[in-house]
């Protein structure tokens, strides 16, 4: 690797460092009820508190998008941190003596596994393919566009329609640490494994030594606790097991490629490309499944309900390691640390003590009880927390405000040693609280996003149901342990509620059956959806009456009625045809409602046979409600698109399995290490645990071992793509390839200020089309239609750009070039390979006797257009 590439990758990591360092104080009185007093999380406390400020100044006008306004909104969170210090310094100074060796424990790995994957990244760094060119040119936007929000690069006179947060952050890190975009590109993917990683560290470190909070108002007031060894060791395996491993696909392409396994449990197995006979073809970055590595995030074949494939249509179940491994900067991704500080904010709300308000004194008297006992802090760093992460990815948004208030409630719950219908009221109001600020806070944001979304935003999920045995291949590691947990809690338990849990299953399937009927109706009622019923019907040969394309209102509800009743049997048939998935995730749900049940009542050591047995067991249960939340979270978020899915471009639920599985991911991924924890520390009073623990133990390490080979095997394969010397510049690949078009690109990132309109060639999306404009930052006409139509919803903008950019290009008169190039403000002619094989051999001669050559090198010509 060159040596400028690791003096860069240095500066990075000194940048988030202060960061870090700046944010610490505020860290120490935010999150003070934390084990670790939040420190795991300051880097993303400490760039999501610079990259708000700066934003929010910057959308308000006070500050421009440049270096200036970066250094206010530096020492204005470090100003703020500096407050905090002075004001509790003896506290903070005593602390941080007495935590001395966890801070450098989690320094140190943070630094291994941000510079290890900096070696990764040099491995193959080229910023192409998939969604890598739309993810360049949003970072490159947000460092060159003079305003917020950034001017969309692949859209000339239109700001991102997007939530690009992510990209800011790290344009921001980048700014400071005086790194290029094609580096940066590199250097935060580094930056967002080491971020995960140090936020599952510091998650389940937390989870493992949380103890139940005492009667004070004061986190910082707790005392300083010792380091928890076991917290540290299963901390650090949750940074190897979230964001670095593999689901078992690893393990199926292993069988396979090696022979393992008759052609009928392949063929009833069923994942694609290798459903056939196994063949003994080798396994590894050299053999004939060159892209074995993808097929991990395509587990779940999807067939229609009359059994056709629906390839090329199938869920994307991604996980962390796999966006890691692939390279993509894409707002999941972006928000993936953040998601473990929301989390770690939300376990605050089930740590803080709080007093009951006042029973029958109406809406009122509830929230000025929920305000004066929650605090402004807690409120205010929970709206900041939950505003960022829709900002950086909206989909997370309400999963995250899920587990806040569900944590509030269940706190509530434990502390009045039974449930109150009240809980619900209050958990409302909490969710307004949060959402008003949230909004607000944000509110620049919202005011110019546009979503492709469109009414209604739910839809029925008309497809056969996902077979347990391709779930299991994406969540059977964390599932082990919290299986065997689940199951050693409830027998372990003298009195078990099974009609409050036989309710919650039930109720939770009857729920989701009714509603994916009721939006069939309302879909089927629809013109649109109307089609789409009768198309369905007729494959299944099912007879529908056709409906007249005059129909009234209430003929087309008729029809919708009746076409939902008609398919009923077959959407029922095809769930009971492999029911198993559904009914796990309804038990687990179930059983969780049981499990709480049991735990918040009054005297939860009542059950203990001595008093040691029952200290043990409330030090354990400390953090174990919360933990059932995520489990339930998680197997909500997986069943519910057995049902239903949200509303997009794609028409079937792709991006809904997509989102749902990367935050179950984390979810079941953390509960599955806090099991860990849990069964040993009972199996020291309760011998018969012994069993359980170790058993979970051993299972889950035997498939952690397995899945950590993906990134072994992945990291190789992916080099083996590249072929090239190791380099963290995203274009070094373009130099090789395409000297000169490399060339021209420096000299615009070099020689161009500001945000003058570019034209280029306009192509099909995931394709080399839109390079330049992704490259630099300047504006063109018209980049990936295809997306700016998923960013966009119904726009007409796309189709009448391509046509212009035709006439500026193609064989039409010079007049007609002209107007297209002065109607988008074009400044800049591109000239290139491409545009010659899209427009014809006339875009090499059509502008040299009219136009300034403004750079030349090659087969590339840029021309320079004064617009009139």
């Amino acid at each position: 690797m060159p040596l400028p590439d690791l003096f860069a990758a240095f500066r990075w990591w000194v940048v988030l460092l202060i960061l870090g360092a700046s944010a610490t104080p505020l860290a120490f009185r935010l999150l003070g009820r934390l084990p670790d007093r939040g420190y795991a999380f300051v880097k993303m406390l400490g760039l999501l508190g610079v990259s708000y400020l700066f934003w929010i100044a910057g959308s308000l006008g006070f500050v421009a998008n440049d270096g200036g306004g970066l250094l206010l909104a530096l020492v204005a969170l470090i100003v703020a941190s500096a407050v905090v210090a002075v004001r509790h310094w003896g506290l903070l100074r005593a602390w941080l003596r007495d935590s001395t060796r966890y801070i450098l424990a989690v320094e140190l790995l943070f630094a291994l596994l941000f510079f290890g994957w900096v070696w990764v990244r040099a491995q193959n760094p080229a910023i192409m393919a998939t969604e890598k060119p739309m993810e360049f040119a949003f970072l490159n936007a947000a460092g060159r566009s003079p305003i917020f929000p950034p001017l969309d690069p692949w859209l000339s006179g239109y700001a991102i329609s997007y939530y690009y947060f992510g990209y800011v952050m790290i344009s921001v890190i980048a700014r400071v640490a005086l790194v290029a975009e094609p580096l940066a590109f590199n250097l935060g993917v580094a930056w967002l494994v080491a971020g995960s990683g140090i936020g599952a560290f510091g998650l389940v470190y937390n989870l493992v030594a949380a103890r139940l909070p005492l009667n004070t108002e004061k986190g910082h007031e707790l005392g300083t606790p010792s380091v928890n060894r076991r917290a540290l060791a299963l901390g650090v395996v949750a940074a190897l097991a979230l964001p670095l491993a593999g689901n078992l696909q690893i393990l199926m392409e292993m069988l396979h490629a090696h022979g393992i396994g008759s052609p009928g449990f392949w063929g009833w197995l069923n994942v694609r490309d290798i459903s056939g006979p196994a063949e003994a073809t080798g396994f590894g970055p050299t053999g004939p499944r060159f892209w074995w590595w993808w097929r991990a995030s395509r587990v779940i074949r999807e067939y229609d309900l009359a059994g056709v494939d629906q390839a090329g249509l199938e869920p994307i179940a991604e996980f962390p390691g796999f966006s890691f491994i692939l390279g993509d900067m894409h707002p999941h991704v972006l928000a993936l640390p953040f998601a473990f500080l929301s989390l770690a904010v939300a376990l605050l709300w089930w740590l803080k003590p709080m007093a009951m308000p006042e029973q029958g004194r109406g809406i009122r008297n509830h929230i000025r009880s929920l305000l004066h006992e929650i605090g402004l802090p807690l409120l205010l760093l929970t709206a900041v927390v939950l505003g960022g992460l829709s900002f950086l990815n909206t989909w997370d948004v309400l999963i995250h405000l899920f587990v806040v208030v569900g944590a509030f409630v269940l706190a509530q719950w434990r502390r009045a040693g039974g449930w109150r219908n009240s809980f619900l009221l209050q958990g409302t109001l909490l969710a307004a609280l949060l959402v008003v600020p949230a909004v607000l806070l944000y509110l620049p944001f919202y005011l110019g996003f546009r979503s492709q979304a469109g009414a209604p935003y739910l839809l029925p999920m008309l497809m056969q149901p996902t077979r347990l045995p391709h779930f299991l291949i994406i969540f059977g590691m964390p599932l082990w342990s919290i299986l065997i947990l689940v199951g050693s809690l409830l027998l372990r338990r003298r009195r078990r509620p099974w009609k409050a849990g036989l309710a919650a299953a039930g109720g939770l399937i009857g729920g989701l059956l009714l509603l994916m009927f009721l939006l069939g109706w309302i879909v089927a009622s629809s013109p649109e959806g109307a089609a789409r019923i009768a198309d369905l019907a007729a494959s299944l040969d099912i007879a529908l009456p056709a409906l007249a394309g005059e129909a009234s209102v209430g003929e087309r509800m008729l029809f919708g009625l009746r076409g939902t009743l008609l398919l009923a049997p077959a959407l029922l048939a095809a769930r009971l045809s492999a029911p198993w998935l559904v009914l796990l995730l309804a038990a687990l749900a179930g059983a969780v409602v049981m499990l709480w049940i049991m735990i918040l009542r009054p005297q939860p050591t009542a059950e203990a046979a001595t008093p040691a047995e029952g200290e043990q067991t409330r030090a354990a249960d400390a953090a174990l409600p919360f933990v059932l939340l995520l489990v339930l979270t998680a197997a909500l978020l997986t069943v519910g698109p057995e049902f239903v899915y949200l509303r997009d471009n794609f028409g079937v639920r792709l991006n809904t399995i997509f989102k749902f599985y990367y935050q179950s991911w984390v979810l079941f991924g953390v509960a599955a290490l806090f099991a860990l924890d849990y069964l040993w520390r009972q199996a020291q009073v309760r011998s018969v645990l012994r069993f359980s623990a170790g058993l979970a133990t051993a299972g889950y390490g035997l498939l952690l071992v397995v899945a950590l080979l993906f990134p072994v095997y992945g990291v190789a394969s992916r080099a083996a793509e590249y072929a090239g010397p190791p380099t963290l510049d995203g274009l070094a690949f373009i130099r090789q390839s395409a000297p000169d078009e490399y060339a021209a690109l420096l000299w615009l990132r070099d020689n161009v200020a500001g945000t003058p309109v570019i034209a280029e060639a306009v192509g099909g999306q995931y394709s080399e089309y839109g390079r330049v404009a992704a490259s630099t930052g300047l504006p063109t006409i018209l980049g990936w239609a295809g997306h700016e139509y998923q960013w966009r919803g119904a726009t007409p903008e796309p189709a009448l750009r391509e046509p212009a950019v035709a006439a500026i290009y193609g064989d039409r008169s010079w007049e007609e070039a002209r107007a297209a190039l002065n109607r988008y403000g074009v400044e800049y002619i591109y000239v290139g390979p491409r545009e010659v094989a899209t427009y014809g051999p006339q875009a090499l001669t059509k502008f040299a006797d009219a136009l300034e050559v403004a750079f030349a090198s090659g087969d590339v010509v840029i021309y320079r257009w004064l617009p009139e």
